[in-house]
């Protein structure tokens, strides 16, 4: 297992030649949202926006207001012919979006200036995500009886999907803000796991460790396959399995990143001692 080693100086000029590109194509993005889709407000925000560290894997993030939910979903179209074929758009109609993700986004709740403060701000946020996630699996388990069989593991395969998801971006994030980077290699899923169960950056421990992340790689493998073959091809028991052990692991990842959490926050003590 191997951490990310810093960046080249051709790599950082590479990558930010990759941010003014998608600056340039944020801008063109937010004139057409106003434009041709009636958008009163718009916002870039993320890490574009500088709110949190630019890396390979970024893409624009704008909230909007004003847009109805068939405006959004037209939206998108038209947008993904002005982007860069690397770059995606992620658009967060305000109207619709979570009170602690709009807090966030009009700064209502600001991001601290300090890192490890603000990496834990944003694994809070991924952490209600991923809990929402989790009581939608257990509502549909506890529904699984009562719809045709057929649409069972489908359904509860794309909650199991987004559920690693969830994980993998806790995952982004430590290594964004601590690593100095995600891996560039194709197999990144696999090695971005491997890396923050290991030490890592600014000497911080291991975020994922012994039988959870093993637990882990497993829901990683199984949203590789849910991506990559037809629903309808999944064995049902499997799913299953998978979906019901999806809290307990959950329970588990709350109570590893407490424990990162104590470190993040003695951090912020060493920080305020040294100043």
């Amino acid at each position: 297992m191997k951490t990310t080693i810093p960046l080249s100086l051709k790599s950082q000029l590479e990558l930010e030649q990759r941010r003014q590109q998608a600056l340039v194509a944020a801008e063109k993005c937010m004139q057409v949202l106003q434009n041709d889709f009636g958008a009163t407000e718009v916002i870039l925000c993320g890490s574009l926006a500088g709110e949190s560290p630019w890396h390979w894997h970024s893409d624009i993030d704008i909230a909007v207001r004003g847009m109805s939910k068939d405006a959004v979903w037209d939206a998108y179209s038209v947008l993904e012919d002005i982007v860069p074929y690397w770059l995606k758009v992620d658009l967060i109609p305000l109207e619709f979006a979570p009170k602690y993700l709009v807090n966030r986004i009009l700064k209502i709740i600001p991001m601290p200036d300090n890192k490890y403060l603000a990496l834990k701000y944003r694994i809070e946020d991924e952490l209600i995500v991923l809990e929402n996630n989790v009581k939608a699996l257990q509502e549909a388990l506890e529904q699984a009886n009562t719809v045709p069989e057929i649409f069972v593991a489908p359904t509860l395969a794309s909650f199991i999907a987004d559920f690693y998801t969830g994980c993998e971006k806790i995952s982004e994030r430590v290594a964004v803000y601590l690593d100095g980077g995600l891996p560039t290699s194709k197999d990144w899923h696999q090695e971005l796991l491997k890396q923050v169960a290991e030490p890592g950056g600014n000497n911080r421990p291991p975020l994922w460790s012994g039988a959870l992340l093993l637990e882990l790689d497993e829901y990683r493998k199984f949203r590789h396959l849910e991506r990559h073959i037809y629903k309808i091809e999944l064995k049902p028991d499997r799913v299953i399995i998978l979906a019901e052990n999806v809290e307990p692991v959950f329970n588990k990842i709350k109570s590893a990143v407490g424990i990162f959490f104590q470190w993040l926050e003695q951090q912020v003590e060493i920080g305020k001692d040294l100043n």
